[in-house]
């Protein structure tokens, strides 16, 4: 587990854990929490059938002060929790009267929002965290949780369960074979639908496109073996999907601004 506390122009505190448990219950919360599932299985969250959804990787979730829980995970699972320390704050205020307008909680899929609190959580971990940029990244990704709500980006997940679970099984394959080449054809094949319907169908879940989902997914699993392992650049590349060392590092780069070679050197020291 992983916790501090960061902001820019209001004040959270950011905790990542990763579970491998069958399930948890969760007491009623203290204040309000936007959580966001970083990557692994699926988790169902809620006590009754009627109210349950499925939490899938690259979704987020808010939660209301007050609200107690049940978790029941498939598998290991990394998730960002963020909670609003600051009740009046006007974001908070802000999303607060948008929750009311719906039930306890309002699971979405937005790639900014997952892709800052993916890069929040990494930098917190860094020796030396640039204060600033998580300062001006928290702001970013709380603005754009509340854009989603008000229905001017992202998308709402929708609730139907054979979606969900034609997704779930896609997604459980790409984490698995990321070494792979995972063509759309491929993935349409495995949900049993056509290929654009299977495109369509994962636009409307994830709130992405299929390529860049999977690109995610491998350039994740880029920064986790250069941190953790001593493989070569070039095997970290083949590991994870890539034809050549040199379009990891273009795509690497792009994503986060840093070379895979630097993220190495800063992983030794």
């Amino acid at each position: 587990m992983l916790s501090a506390e960061i902001g820019g122009d209001m004040l959270l505190r950011a905790e990542r854990y990763i579970f491998q448990l069958n399930q948890c219950e969760v007491p009623a919360l203290e204040s309000m929490v936007l959580a966001c599932h970083l990557g692994g299985a699926r988790a169902t969250v809620g006590r009754k059938p009627a109210t349950s959804f499925d939490f899938i990787p690259s979704s987020s979730a808010i939660f209301q002060a007050g609200f107690p829980s049940k978790w029941v995970f498939g598998g290991g699972i990394e998730m960002a929790m963020f909670h609003f320390l600051e009740v009046e704050h006007e974001n908070t205020r802000r999303l607060q009267r948008l929750l009311n307008a719906r039930a306890k909680s309002a699971l979405f899929s937005d790639p900014l929002v997952h892709a800052s609190a993916q890069q929040l959580i990494g930098e917190m971990g860094r020796s030396m965290p640039d204060r600033a940029f998580i300062a001006r990244l928290s702001d970013m990704m709380i603005e754009q949780a509340c854009r989603v709500l008000e229905g001017k980006a992202g998308k709402n997940m929708l609730p139907d369960a054979l979606q969900l679970g034609r997704l779930q099984l896609v997604l459980e394959w790409i984490q698995q074979n990321l070494s792979d080449e995972l063509s759309n054809f491929q993935l349409a094949e495995r949900a049993g639908v056509s290929e654009s319907h299977f495109r369509r169908l994962f636009q409307e879940g994830m709130g992405m496109s299929p390529h860049r989902y999977v690109l995610q997914l491998r350039l994740e699993r880029v920064r986790e073996l250069l941190t953790r392992t001593s493989f070569s650049i070039a095997r970290v590349a083949a590991q994870c999907g890539f034809n050549s060392q040199s379009h990891m590092t273009a795509c690497f780069n792009t994503a986060y601004g840093i070379t895979p070679a630097r993220v190495r050197q800063q992983a030794r020291l």
